[in-house]
C-alpha cells in the first residue's frame, strides 16, 4: 500500500494497527461519519483536486480509494 496513504489513515483514524487493501468502513473501528469527512478533506488536500459526489460515495475501502486516486498498488 502507498506509504503516504498509510500514514494518512493512521493519522486520521488514530490507529496503530495495520492498514491493508482490505481495510474498510465495516472492519476499521474508528471509521465513522466524522472521520470519513476528515478523510475526504485530507485526500482533497494531498491531491490538490476536489472529489466528485460519485467518487466520495465510493470511498468506503482502501482499495477503492487507491483506485479513485490512481495510486498504483505495490
Amino acid at each position: 500500500m502507498n506509504p503516504k496513504l498509510k500514514k494518512l489513515f493512521k493519522k486520521i483514524f488514530g490507529i496503530k494497527s495495520k492498514i491493508t487493501l482490505g481495510s474498510n468502513m465495516d472492519n476499521t473501528k474508528k471509521w465513522d461519519s466524522l472521520t470519513h469527512i476528515k478523510l475526504i478533506i485530507e485526500l482533497e488536500k494531498i491531491t490538490n483536486k476536489r472529489l466528485s459526489a460519485n467518487q466520495i460515495i465510493k470511498l468506503t475501502n482502501v482499495k477503492e480509494i487507491m483506485k479513485i486516486l490512481n495510486i498504483k498498488q505495490k
